[in-house]
């Protein structure tokens, strides 16, 4: 609505001044919602969530109890069938996607967490302590990932904490380049030369003004490794590395994969779990670099 300005007895409407800019954080959740893949991939993670939250409540069936004869086909019997061992497959699904989920989201956090902490590191300072680092980076990458975790689990033991920290242990070199690509890239820019000059401390330069302007490629590589961690848990459970005594989407392949022509359902079912918690957490990535590239946000 205008506002009347008064000027000589006559009264003038004044043009409403521009609206407020929106806050970064309210325009790259509404550049988000402009994302269809983005919003799918949080709907069907969504579903998993709460499916691995509150199936247990609503489905009582002990995934590891035997409910009927091995291989009984999807039906009134068992939903979704029974595996080899006459073990219930829609309770191996809804138990074990809270194990699923939770060493792929742990994983991924010990990864990003290693990872940036090696590239801030390397990249703020330089020098010695880059070249160390590049070469601790370069030791790690050239180790074949799979193979580093399979040792990593053989020797201290097929838990669940063990996986997660194998996995997380073997992932962090290509944050830890991403995160170095970063900082090389900000720490030569006019503010950051302008907060050095100010006094600021070099952790309050690294934590408080260039981390900041780092993130969003970081953020979407966290999203991205989330779904590695869980193909990772997958593999290696596959392998016959699994925890045995926890139920998880991978395990349940491992366990059933010589009886695949047996019965069929006991992989597909579990494996389906899989694919659709990886794609949507690749969808959600995308989503997320749609709302924090400037170059790729449309104007709202």
């Amino acid at each position: 609505m205008s506002v009347l300005e008064v000027s000589g007895g006559i009264s003038k409407p004044i043009a409403p001044g521009p609206k407020p800019a929106a806050s970064p954080g309210r325009a790259a959740l509404r550049q988000y919602l402009y994302s269809l893949s983005g919003i799918a991939g949080a709907v069907i993670l969504l579903l998993l969530v709460a499916m691995t939250l509150f199936g247990p409540l609503i489905y009582h069936v002990d995934p590891l109890d035997i409910v009927a004869a091995p291989f009984t086909p999807p039906g009134s019997d068992a939903l979704l069938g029974t595996d080899y061992l006459g073990r219930d497959v829609l309770a191996g699904i809804v138990y074990g996607g809270k194990a699923t989920l939770t060493v792929g989201a742990i994983a991924a956090l010990i990864t990003i967490v290693i990872g940036v902490t090696v590239g801030t590191i390397s990249g703020y300072f330089g020098g010695a302590a880059d070249t160390a680092l590049v070469k601790v980076i370069e030791f790690f990458q050239i180790l074949p990932p799979l193979l580093f975790a399979m040792v990593l689990v053989t020797l201290f033991g097929q838990t669940l904490t063990t996986i997660t920290i194998a996995i997380g242990a073997v992932s962090w070199p290509s944050a830890a380049r991403l995160t170095r690509a970063e900082f090389l890239r900000l720490r030569g820019l006019d503010y950051v030369k302008s907060s050095r000059a100010a006094g600021a401390t070099d952790r309050h330069v690294m934590l408080r003004v260039i981390l900041p302007n780092a993130l969003p490629p970081i953020i979407i590589a966290a999203t991205l490794a989330i779904g590695v961690a869980i193909l990772f848990e997958s593999g290696l459970s596959f392998l016959g590395l699994g925890d045995p005594n926890t139920m998880s989407w991978g395990l349940m392949i491992g366990q059933n994969r010589n009886y695949v022509l047996d019965g069929w359902w006991t992989v597909v079912f579990p494996g389906t779990a899989i694919f659709l918690a990886v794609l949507a957490i690749s969808l959600v990535g995308d989503g997320f670099n749609d709302a924090i590239n400037p170059r790729l946000r449309r104007r709202i």
